[in-house]
């Protein structure tokens, strides 16, 4: 399965975040025993900047919560172009590892100092 691609904008200083739900062809996808991990670099191959919180919301129904704090946030400039991706480990017997989403970061620069 190819990686769909989906760019985010995320708000310097301000807590992102957004929701999934993991699903195939016959309907939501039981995560119960999955770990996913997605990070936010300047490229591949380049230093760690930030990673997502990761929340299993409603396991069972394929429900998946990813954040990235205000002070994550604050970790990324405005004038930098960043990458990132989102993997998905079963962790049932095959232990199958797949790329579900990538894309650009655009970082929207704040104004008021907080």
């Amino acid at each position: 399965m190819a990686a769909a691609k989906h760019n985010i904008i995320v708000s310097r200083g301000e807590d992102f975040s957004f929701t999934l739900t993991i699903a195939d062809t016959n309907g939501a996808i039981d995560v119960s025993n999955n770990t996913f991990k997605a990070e936010i670099r300047r490229g591949s191959g380049r230093p760690f900047v930030a990673s997502f919180d990761v929340t299993l919301t409603t396991p069972a129904s394929g429900i998946v919560d990813f954040k990235l704090p205000k002070a994550k946030t604050l970790l990324l400039d405005a004038n930098v172009n960043y990458k990132w991706d989102l993997f998905r480990t079963d962790d049932d017997v095959s232990a199958t590892t797949t790329r579900l989403i990538y894309g650009d970061v655009k970082v929207e620069g704040n104004i008021t100092d907080i």
